[in-house]
């Protein structure tokens, strides 16, 4: 099995299991305040502030670095690892601790999505609090999983273009 497919096949029994998990433990959600037909642009929006926030660039779209298939599946491969992500840390842990309150949930959820990323911790718990703040503000996952995949393309995008001017384009 190639590389890629292996990646791909990890990240949807990943997915299949949070959604899994979502689905046997129905923790409980926020207080819906906005229509997700507003809350996945705001969302979307607080992922674009959040990137131009830590990077201090101008945020520039990925690019097809000469194949669109490639850019498509980074795109889809961001879509569901944020999804995955969203579901575990904001749905399922962030849910399971409202009773709590909703501020610590917010930091119970955020310090557990910080620790299991093992490189700039710090930035994880930014960034983490930031999507727990925007599923909390909208009532919304999907509000929190635009939030999340938005970043992570535009952090994609600088981190490409970066490589580019060190290495030259691809082959």
């Amino acid at each position: 099995m190639s590389p890629s497919i292996a990646l791909w096949t990890r990240v949807a029994a990943v997915t299949a299991a949070a959604i899994a998990l979502t689905l046997s433990l129905a923790p409980a959600r926020p207080s819906a305040q906005l229509p997700r037909s507003a809350a996945i642009p705001v969302g979307a929006a607080a992922g674009l502030v959040l990137f131009v926030a830590i990077a201090r660039s101008r945020p520039r779209l990925p690019t097809a670095a000469g194949s669109v298939p490639v850019l498509l599946a980074k795109v889809g491969f961001f879509g569901l690892w944020a999804t995955n992500e969203e579901l575990l840390w904001r749905r399922v842990a962030l849910g399971e601790m409202l009773g709590a309150g909703a501020i610590p949930a917010v930091v119970g959820s955020t310090l557990g999505f910080a620790f299991v990323h093992r490189a700039r911790r710090g930035l994880h718990v930014l960034t983490g609090g930031a999507f727990g703040a925007v599923y909390l503000a909208t009532g919304v996952l999907a509000a929190s999983v635009a939030a999340h995949v938005v970043y992570n393309l535009l952090v994609a995008a600088l981190v490409d273009r970066d490589l580019r001017r060190a290495h030259g384009p691809p082959p």
